[in-house]
This record gives structure tokens, C-alpha cells and sequence, in this order.
């Protein structure tokens, strides 16, 4: 049994190094990668077993979260806590945090 919990261990903490924070940005609009941006808002979407089923949040709508800007900045993110409660309930919820970011004016 000792043995068992050992390997248990060892796979959590390896599936925890290996992990990394995923992130990607959309720039829509006249903005640019060098524009200086500020960020206006922020949502967890949920979803569950690894990704495949849809919960809260998963559908959003961007003009709900920047209102009438015409240029902005979506980066949907996979953070440290993210995965790690991924890795915590073994794929059954995986959330991910979607950011929204305005030119400064």
C-alpha cells in the first residue's frame, strides 16, 4: 500500500511540473501587440471532464466585458491554480480565466 501512495505522489507531483499556464491573445480592432493596454475585466469560464463538457461561463459574449470599445484585447489563460485544481478533481472540472484588456487612453 506504502508503495502505491509513493507512485500516487510521484505522478501528481510530475503532472504538476510538466504542466503550464497556456495562454493566447486576441487583438481585435486597431490595437497592436506594442499598444500599452490596461485591463478592464475578468471571467472563469468552467469546464468539466477534461475540457469536453461545458459549464458556466463557457459561452461568452466579449462586448459584455468591454462594453462599447471598439479595440481590445482578449487573452484566454490557463493559470497555475487552473491546472492545479484540474490536476485536483483529476480532470473532472478544468477552468479557465479569460481576460479583457482596453487601449489606454
Amino acid at each position: 500500500m506504502r508503495k502505491k501512495t509513493q507512485q500516487l505522489c510521484c505522478l501528481m507531483c510530475a503532472a504538476l511540473l510538466f504542466a503550464s499556464c497556456y495562454t493566447t491573445r486576441t487583438y481585435v480592432g486597431d490595437i497592436q501587440p506594442n499598444d500599452q493596454i490596461t485591463k478592464v475585466n475578468h471571467v472563469t469560464n468552467n469546464f468539466f471532464l477534461w475540457g469536453l463538457a461545458e459549464g458556466g461561463h463557457s459561452r461568452i459574449s466579449d462586448k459584455d466585458y468591454v462594453k462599447d470599445e471598439k479595440n481590445y484585447v482578449v487573452e484566454k489563460q490557463q493559470t497555475f491554480v487552473n491546472g492545479l485544481l484540474n490536476v485536483i478533481t483529476w480532470g473532472i472540472y478544468c477552468p479557465m480565466t479569460t481576460n479583457y484588456y482596453v487601449p489606454v487612453k
